[in-house]
């Protein structure tokens, strides 16, 4: 996504998803964040809030 551009659900979520199975694939994080052309951190922050918001 390019920068400043809104995002839905569904496309976080996909995206959290892809990086996710990537990872465990054995692709590195920075490696599965460019793919899916999102920096690092926006994946950690999505990722830790997913979680905490489940619980």
């Amino acid at each position: 996504m390019k920068r400043g551009q809104k995002t839905s659900a569904e496309q976080v979520v996909l995206k959290l998803r892809q990086i996710e199975v990537q990872t465990a694939q054995g692709k590195s994080l920075a490696v599965a964040c460019k793919e899916a052309e999102i920096s690092e951190q926006s994946f950690v922050t999505s990722a830790y809030d997913r979680r905490s918001s489940t619980r």
